[in-house]
């Protein structure tokens, strides 16, 4: 059997940041911390704080960068998606 996740929790430290390659459509859910996230072509900053989720709803690269250590969730509407929106090395175990 072959399982294709719709969901993949995340954490980064202060200061860190991971890319979403053409992620549009998903929901990026903080459970704590703060996150700045930039879309590409997208003048806007957006600061998503503990409780609150952001919708990426641009294609191309997402910068999703914590500016306090953060947890959170980034979730796909569509099944297997997830896998092609980071590069294997940023994955945990990847």
């Amino acid at each position: 059997m072959q399982i294709k996740a719709t969901t993949a929790l995340l954490a980064l430290a202060r200061g860190s940041a991971l890319t979403l390659q053409d992620a549009r459509g998903a929901r990026v859910r903080v459970l704590a911390g703060r996150l700045w996230i930039t879309q590409d072509r997208d003048r806007k900053d957006h600061f998503v704080d503990a409780g609150a989720s952001f919708r990426i709803d641009r294609p191309g690269p997402t910068v999703v960068e914590a500016t306090r250590a953060a947890r959170f969730v980034v979730e796909s509407p569509v099944a297997g998606a997830l896998e092609a929106w980071w590069p294997p090395a940023a994955r945990v175990g990847g």
